[in-house]
């Protein structure tokens, strides 16, 4: 071996050497390590106490780990209880809002017609025999209540007190295969007898002259002939129309403005002021 070859050995063993140290400190300066590598070459007493105190503080960690989960698992659950507090308030307020709802409607149909006097009440029952369609409220002869009172709701009639206790009261709706009903169709002016289904829950108006074109939509209202509604009450519209030229009367079937399912609060008319046909009752006239 000469002298130049084995200069260029040293040179290639130097350059092999300071990669590898460049990678290998590239590699602790990567993993956080070259500050302890720097500690350890200016003071290795420290350094080796720097690292142990890690590892021992690692293994503390580990030690309470079962203990951190504990108290993260009674957090959840006790935030889960103030969730379930928060829904049931929520659910509360929507109960109110409907209720707020159900009376601000009410009040609004009262506004619309001053000269009928009214008294609220609560829907406490329904009947379940399938003879008759009723409800129970909770008002009754001590308020002032009276059998063939009409009753409504926010969107229109429901039917007349038939019974009544001290502080309840029965009411038929107008759903009941009993229940006859003078009205008028809004737009065709026609008249009729409003009759009920019963347990299917249908409406349909008979006794409608054939002269008289009906239309899908009309509205349907109280005639106040007889003198046991107001006039003008809306009861709902007519969905179907059953008319045949070689009858002498039309049929209209009527879809309730009044859900008679979800009733809650209802208003009960006390007063109004009757159409008088006594007059017509007399064959003299007097």
């Amino acid at each position: 071996m000469n002298l130049n070859d084995a200069r260029r050995r040293i040179r290639w063993t130097t350059i092999a050497i300071l990669l590898g140290a460049s990678i290998f400190l590239s590699i602790l300066d990567s993993t956080g390590n070259l500050d302890l590598l720097f500690g350890f070459l200016q003071d290795p007493l420290t350094a080796v106490a720097g690292w142990t105190s890690r590892q021992t503080d690692t293994v503390a960690d580990a030690l309470s780990g079962p203990r951190d989960l504990d108290e993260a698992r009674a957090q959840i659950d006790e935030l889960q209880t103030q969730l379930d507090a928060l829904e049931r308030e929520n659910e509360e307020l929507r109960e109110i809002q409907g209720e707020w709802q159900i009376l601000q409607d009410l009040f609004n149909r009262a506004r619309q017609t001053p000269q009928l006097r009214r008294q609220t009440a609560n829907v406490i029952g329904y009947d379940t025999s399938p003879a008759v369609r009723s409800i129970i409220i909770d008002k009754g002869s001590d308020d002032g209540l009276q059998v063939g009172m009409p009753v409504e709701s926010s969107r229109g009639l429901i039917g007349r007190i038939f019974r009544t206790t001290q502080n309840s009261a029965q009411v038929v709706l107008i759903t009941d295969n009993a229940s006859a009903i003078p009205v008028r169709l809004g737009t065709s002016r026609a008249t009729g007898s409003l009759r009920g289904r019963g347990a299917t829950g249908d409406l349909y108006v008979e006794w409608i002259d054939l002269k008289f074109q009906i239309e899908i939509g009309e509205v349907v209202l109280t005639s106040g002939l007889g003198g046991d509604f107001p006039q003008d009450i809306v009861i709902g519209r007519v969905v179907q129309i059953d008319r045949n030229e070689s009858d002498l009367f039309q049929q209209a079937i009527v879809q309730p403005a009044t859900d008679f399912e979800t009733m809650e609060i209802v208003f009960v008319i006390t007063d109004f002021n009757q159409i008088d046909t006594s007059i017509f009752e007399s064959p003299t006239g007097n």
